[in-house]
């Protein structure tokens, strides 16, 4: 008389975990997913934060090398915009 309940509490049992199981993965894969998501998005920014960087240096670069050659500044008359 206790074989077939005991039998079924293991099947209840074992559909619990796996439930349980299936439940977890799940959500750990949306946990990975959204964190891939704001590692490329950070990404992103680094890169766009380097070359920002890049280019001040370079401006900072030009303006160290025109200093050591003696290079001025032009007047704002001589300066001609083209568009």
């Amino acid at each position: 008389m206790y074989k077939p309940f005991l039998l079924l509490i293991i099947i209840i049992l074992s559909i619990f975990i796996y439930l349980w199981q299936q439940n977890t993965s799940i959500r750990y894969a949306y946990k990975v997913s959204r964190l891939q998501s704001e590692y490329d998005n950070i990404n992103s920014e680094n890169d766009s934060l380097k070359l920002k960087i890049n280019s001040i240096l370079a401006l900072e670069k030009m303006d160290k090398i025109a200093k050591e050659k003696n290079l001025s500044t032009p007047d704002e008359n001589s300066i001609v915009y083209i568009d």
